[in-house]
C-alpha cells in the first residue's frame, strides 16, 4: 500500500536518536536541534555525548537528553526505551534507529561467533527490540514514525563485508518493508534510509584488504550533507531516503549491485582473509 506522502513538522517533535556522538548520526542530532526537536542521544561513550550537548545548547537550541547505552547487549534497547519513554513522559514522536556496527571477516572462520552475533545485536535487533517498546505508546497517542538506517551495501554483496554487515543491513531493509506494511491501517509511518558512500571515520571501503590500493569510486559525500537530505526527506513525509542519489542504482536494479560486487571482490584479499579469525570488529559509530 502506498501512502500519500505528508509533510511532518520537526518543531516539538520528541525523538530518540541512537547513534548519535559521531558521523551522520551527530550532525543528524545537530539539524533536528536546529528544527525545534527535543532530543534524547544515545551512543557508548558519555564524553562524546556530552560535547554534543554544548555544541547543540551554545548554538541556543535545546540541548539534547544524553542517555549513554552499550546496545550491543542484549536486553539493552528495552531499557534504553523505558528510559527515552520516561524522560519524555511516555511519548516517543520518532525513533530514528541509526546506531550501527560493522564486521570485516570471512564466513569460513567467523561462522555464528560472538563478534558475528553483537553486530548483528546492534544492526539488527536493536532497531526490533526499540521499535517494540515505542509503537504500541505511538498507537495511544495516534501517530509516530519509525526510521531506520540501513545502507546501500544491502544490495553489493562484497566479499568479506556482505557476509555479516551486508546481510544485517539487508535484514533491517527487509524487516523495515514488512513493519510499513504491518502498520499501513495505522497513522503510524515508517522510513528507510539509505545512505550511500559517507566520508566517516570508519568507511566500509577502508576496512577491506585490498590487493594494493583500493578502488576508485565516486567521491564519499559528506556526513553534514547526509543529514541535511535525512531532514528534507522527514520533513517532506518520505517513506525512503537515499542519499546520494546514484546510490539507488544498485536498489532498483540489483544485477547493477552483484556486478560491482563481482568485480570489486576481484581485488579484494581473501586468500589472507582466510588465514585470519577476524581482521576488523570496529563500531560503526562510538
Amino acid at each position: 500500500m502506498t501512502r500519500r506522502a505528508r509533510r511532518v513538522t520537526l518543531d516539538g517533535a520528541r525523538v530518540l536518536l541512537t547513534g548519535a556522538s559521531s558521523g551522520i548520526g551527530r550532525e543528524l542530532a545537530v539539524r533536528l536541534a536546529a528544527q525545534g526537536a527535543q532530543l534524547v542521544v544515545v551512543a557508548r561513550r558519555a564524553d562524546l555525548l556530552e560535547a554534543l550537548g554544548e555544541e547543540i545548547a551554545s548554538a541556543g537550541y535545546m540541548r539534547p537528553y544524553a542517555i549513554p547505552t552499550d546496545l550491543s547487549a542484549p536486553g539493552a534497547a528495552a531499557k534504553l526505551a523505558t528510559a527515552a519513554l520516561d524522560q519524555f513522559g511516555d511519548e516517543i514522536d520518532m525513533l530514528i534507529n541509526n546506531a550501527g556496527g560493522s564486521l570485516v571477516g570471512a564466513q569460513s572462520r567467523l561462522g555464528d561467533d560472538a563478534t558475528a552475533r553483537v553486530l548483528y545485536e546492534i544492526n539488527f535487533w536493536t532497531p526490533l527490540a526499540l521499535s517494540k517498546e515505542v509503537i504500541p505508546t505511538m498507537l495511544a497517542s495516534g501517530s509516530g514514525t519509525i526510521v531506520n538506517v540501513t545502507s546501500t551495501i544491502q544490495s553489493v554483496p562484497l566479499p568479506l563485508l556482505g557476509g555479516y554487515y551486508g546481510s544485517s543491513k539487508s535484514a533491517l531493509a527487509q524487516a523495515t518493508r514488512a513493519l510499513r506494511l504491518e502498520l499501513a491501517e495505522t497513522p503510524l509511518r515508517v522510513v528507510e534510509v539509505i545512505p550511500g558512500a559517507t566520508d566517516t571515520a570508519l568507511r566500509d571501503i577502508d576496512e577491506l584488504p585490498w590487493k594494493g590500493s583500493p578502488p576508485k569510486t565516486l567521491p564519499p559525500v559528506s556526513a553534514e550533507s547526509s543529514a541535511a537530505a535525512i531532514v528534507r526527506g522527514l520533513k517532506r513525509g518520505k517513506q525512503r531516503i537515499v542519499y546520494p542519489s546514484y546510490s539507488l542504482a544498485p536498489l532498483e536494479f540489483p544485477a547493477i549491485g552483484r556486478l560491482i560486487a563481482r568485480i570489486g571482490g576481484r581485488r579484494v584479499n581473501t586468500r589472507g582473509a582466510l588465514e585470519l579469525r577476524t581482521l576488523t570488529n570496529k563500531r560503526k559509530t562510538p
